[in-house]
């Protein structure tokens, strides 16, 4: 088994616009800013870190952008992660993912305090082999207020998602039966 592409974990930089890319695409297929510097430099940059974890499962995405904020994170887990489901607001309105993973474990909840203008700003977790798959076996969120967990075991493979002074303002994943990989959006 090559783990290269089981334990993957990594970060990567990128200007947010909704119709930059559409715009601006060449060729080539390389993205180039508009001509005018000042509404480029005012434009708000979305960071990705991750997915970390296993390369198993179907990818999910809540789509988001830098407005984005997270508002409950529902979680389902035993001796691993088993399922992850985000309520957040965005452009006005709330809205809720799909439950991302399988149906079993013990339901937990984190509701952020919102009117207090809490905002998660890091998660960190484990992950290793359960049931002969690369799964994400326990996750920590942390708030600027704040740590809730561990949820599921601590055990396997350490691994960090920090915002640093930013705020976490979604998640994609991979899922199956369990929660094989994670990963947030900062901005």
């Amino acid at each position: 088994m090559a783990f290269s592409k089981v334990c993957s974990c990594w970060r990567l930089l990128y200007q947010w616009t909704t119709s930059w890319a559409s715009n601006n695409s060449e060729s080539d297929g390389t993205h180039h800013p508009d001509s005018d510097e000042t509404s480029d430099a005012m434009r708000p940059s979305v960071y990705v870190s991750g997915p970390c974890g296993g390369a198993g499962g179907s990818e999910r995405d809540m789509g988001v952008g830098p407005d984005t904020r997270i508002l409950k994170v529902m979680l389902r887990h035993g001796l691993a992660v088993n399922a992850i489901r985000i309520m957040y607001h965005h452009d006005g309105c709330n809205g809720w993912t799909g439950w991302w993973g399988g149906t079993g474990g013990q339901l937990s909840e984190i509701n952020l305090d919102v009117d207090g203008d809490e905002s998660l700003t890091w998660i960190s977790g484990r992950y290793g082999f359960f049931r002969g798959e690369m799964v994400i076996r326990s996750l920590t969120f942390g708030s600027d207020k704040k740590t809730y967990g561990p949820y599921g075991v601590e055990d396997g493979f350490t691994f960090d998602l920090d915002a640093g002074s930013q705020r976490i303002v979604g998640f994609f994943a991979r899922s199956g039966q369990f929660l094989n990989a994670i990963g947030v959006y900062t901005a």
